[in-house]
């Protein structure tokens, strides 16, 4: 294993690992981003060895350990509060379902921008326990944190909001909700799905309490795993709803019953069920290196920097880019047209859907979501994939 603190790599090194950057113009880690070589390799190797019946499952700990603190490095948290899952909603619903819920408590989220994932567990719950799912509006397209703010009150236990929007991509002011939740004493869980790995995050600066995400996306693995990180403020006072042999201190062997006494690990990994998804553990091992190898300011810098050359262009060319109040919110995603005149699938925008049309037959990989034509960069993209782009938008303009 290389320790990603002494190896150092560039953006212009990690191009040259994504052969999936040179097959297509690869913009489209909004929905799923694309794995390296080192990473393809690190698979082979555990396929492999449970082709040849080599495979010894003791002996991936110490991947485990490495991905735990690596993961723990890039959000700013500490190894032992991290806990490995199955996607991002696992993790949200981890800590959804291990609150200690009274009727009449409520929870807070901005029901027009939060993905599905983020709204049915909490409506699930809403039916178990009698408590109040309360929907906040959004602002200029955004989850604006006075209006969370003041929909806080004694009876809220959690605010849980996005890092960034699926669509149309805008940032949350964290921090600011965070102190509004921090005053009643509820938990600020965030979705980091669509930030993870690609903008810098820090949890304890931003006052996060839980955060969950899946590595499929910026975090450069493969589908079928997550991270949930759960801070020491909290992890006590949340009893998960399923445990397993490595959420509960026993003996030795996963195998082991111990003294039969239940005992819950006294971190994150309390959350953590059944055995662990080795294949994807080797792979985002691979990709942790290479994201903390460049650093996440760089890799911000970077993504930011391409999404302002793409949204400046295509607003040269007139396309109705989507583009938030403030330039704090902006992020690596750029959409184009009106949220909500369309599905995933087409626009209510002609315009778009010709504009769409000729993506398609250039090789451009990007995604519609709610109408809106969706663009999602990372540190494998280019100045050249954004003009090949734009090249495509201007000829789709009539």
């Amino acid at each position: 294993m290389t320790d990603s603190s002494t190896r150092k790599f560039t953006i212009a090194d990690a191009r040259a690992q994504f052969p999936g950057a040179d097959r297509w113009v690869y913009a489209n880690v909004a929905s799923k981003g694309i794995i390296s070589q080192a990473s393809r390799d690190a698979i082979d190797g555990v396929a492999d060895a449970q082709l040849n019946g080599d495979e010894i499952k003791e002996e991936y700990g110490g991947s485990l350990a490495k991905v735990r603190g690596n993961f723990a490095k890039l959000i700013g948290a500490k190894p032992h509060e991290v806990a490995v899952t199955k996607n991002v909603s696992e993790g949200l619903n981890a800590i959804g379902s291990a609150m200690d819920w009274k009727k009449g408590d409520n929870v807070v989220i901005c029901t027009e921008l939060e993905h599905p994932n983020n709204v049915y567990l909490w409506m699930n719950l809403a039916e178990k326990y009698g408590i109040e799912v309360r929907g906040v509006k959004s602002k200029d397209g955004m989850i604006d944190a006075g209006t969370i703010a003041g929909s806080v009150d004694a009876r809220t236990r959690v605010v849980s909001v996005s890092t960034v929007t699926f669509t149309p991509g805008y940032r949350t002011d964290v921090a600011s909700i965070a102190k509004a939740a921090h005053k009643v004493g509820a938990l600020m869980l965030v979705d980091a799905v669509q930030s993870a790995g690609v903008l810098a995050i820090d949890v304890e600066k931003l006052g996060i309490d839980a955060l969950a995400t899946s590595t499929s996306k910026g975090l450069l693995g493969v589908m079928g795993l997550g991270m949930l990180y759960v801070s020491d403020r909290w992890v006590e006072k949340l009893r998960p709803a399923w445990v397993a042999r490595f959420s509960v201190v026993t003996g030795k062997h996963e195998s082991d019953l111990g003294d039969g006494v239940l005992r819950l690990q006294p971190d994150a990994r309390r959350f953590e069920i059944g055995n662990y998804n080795w294949i994807g553990i080797a792979a985002l091992d691979a990709s942790l290196d290479l994201l903390l190898g460049i650093g996440s300011e760089a890799i911000e810098k970077h993504t930011l920097g391409l999404a302002n050359r793409l949204a400046g262009g295509l607003q040269q060319l007139g396309y109705p880019v989507c583009r938030p109040p403030e330039d704090w919110a902006r992020s690596h995603i750029v959409t184009i047209g009106t949220l909500g005149a369309g599905d995933a699938y087409t626009s209510d925008d002609e315009r778009l859907n010709r504009f769409s049309a000729g993506l398609k037959a250039a090789e451009v990989k990007f995604t519609v979501r709610r109408g809106l034509v969706r663009f999602g960069l990372h540190l494998y993209n280019n100045e050249a994939d954004v003009d090949k782009i734009l090249e495509v938008a201007r000829a789709s303009v009539r």
